[in-house]
């Protein structure tokens, strides 16, 4: 376990190694691997889980992979267990869908490959699926690669150029 003082000074020291550390600092040991506690000098109050909300805030700020309405989701969920979070999380994803039409796609596999008879296969699905149908694969939410976040931020970065040309230039006449 690597430990962290916070002074009142807002700096943090790693008694382990014996000198000041930085939220990056702190960011690299959690991406190898390490556990760490950070502790208020003062008070030797447990401080970590406000250290890493600044960690992620500050990674967030140079493009973190947590799209701000995870982050959004963090915040609101105050209290909230971990499992109440991931179900939240888990339903704005459309994750209920998600394996209800994996399921589906797999009994009428299995039907095909004549593993299962048209009956069965039906009661299973009974079974298994929701009563609430689960969306066509078309309808299911797309995530953006980061290529195409890419992509979209250099077309609006050149209808925001042609948008500022056409003002100026209308500006001039």
């Amino acid at each position: 376990m690597q430990t962290i003082k916070k002074y009142a000074n807002r700096k943090l020291y790693h008694t382990n190694r014996k000198q000041y550390i930085t939220l990056d600092g702190i960011a690299e040991l959690i991406r190898a691997g390490e556990q760490i506690q950070v502790v208020d000098n003062e008070t030797g109050e447990d401080i970590t889980a406000s250290i890493l909300a600044q960690v992620v805030a500050q990674t967030r700020g140079r493009g973190s992979l947590l799209p701000t309405n995870v982050l959004t989701d963090l915040i609101q969920a105050g209290g909230e267990t971990i499992a109440e979070m991931r179900r939240s999380i888990w339903d704005r994803l459309g994750g209920a869908a998600l394996v209800d039409t994996e399921i589906g796609r797999r009994l009428e596999r299995l039907r095909d490959e004549g593993v299962l008879e048209a009956e069965e296969a039906e009661r299973l699905r009974r079974l298994l699926l929701s009563a609430e149908p689960a969306l066509a694969p078309d309808l299911l939410p797309q995530v953006p690669s980061r290529t195409d976040l890419a992509r979209l931020t250099e077309q609006v970065d050149a209808l925001t150029a042609a948008v500022e040309l056409l003002l100026a230039e209308r500006n001039k006449a």
